[in-house]
């Protein structure tokens, strides 16, 4: 009896570790195994080294993260797209023309005398510079209003427009 139960563990045992092989395999998008070699991934940075622009797909990566920031910390003062509202303003607007250093350093620093909280305990310097880039690229209607697909819009490839974002 208890060999059986033994046999019976080692196959559910076996089974589970090829489950997660197989699925270590399709994650990573290669081959798992002992003999297995992959390929060598060229970075984004290797394939131009001469280009200080960042591939399009990292750009909206950073969009994209700056809305899930957004809706995170920012949207219920400014509005849910940047609009402003009744305790801060808008972002979005002709009117505001803020640097990255600039938005960087309020955003930081706070605005006691406006009633802007310092945000350095949530946010990094990252996540503060993707608030940036999606307040940008909605300001300059790059990005619509609205919730941004995950990928791309309409789930394609995001081309920005060219030299977008600006330096």
């Amino acid at each position: 009896m208890i060999d059986r139960a033994r046999r019976g563990r080692r196959v559910v045992l076996e089974a589970a570790c090829g489950a997660a092989l197989l699925l270590g395999a399709l994650v990573c998008g290669g081959a798992v195994g002992a003999g297995a070699q992959s390929a060598p991934v060229k970075s984004p940075a290797a394939a131009k080294p001469s280009s200080t622009t960042k591939p399009s797909s990292t750009v909206y990566r950073d969009v994209y993260n700056g809305w899930k920031w957004w809706h995170v910390y920012c949207y219920r003062c400014h509005g849910v797209n940047g609009v402003g509202g009744v305790n801060a303003p808008n972002l979005i607007g002709q009117n505001q023309k803020l640097t990255r250093a600039e938005f960087l350093k309020i955003v930081r620093e706070g605005r006691e005398d406006k009633g802007m909280q310092s945000w350095k305990a949530l946010l990094t310097d990252t996540q503060i510079g993707q608030i940036y880039l999606y307040a940008r690229a909605r300001k300059e209607k790059v990005l619509p209003a609205g919730r941004p697909d995950e990928v791309g819009p309409n789930h394609t490839a995001w081309v920005p427009p060219s030299g977008w974002p600006p330096k």
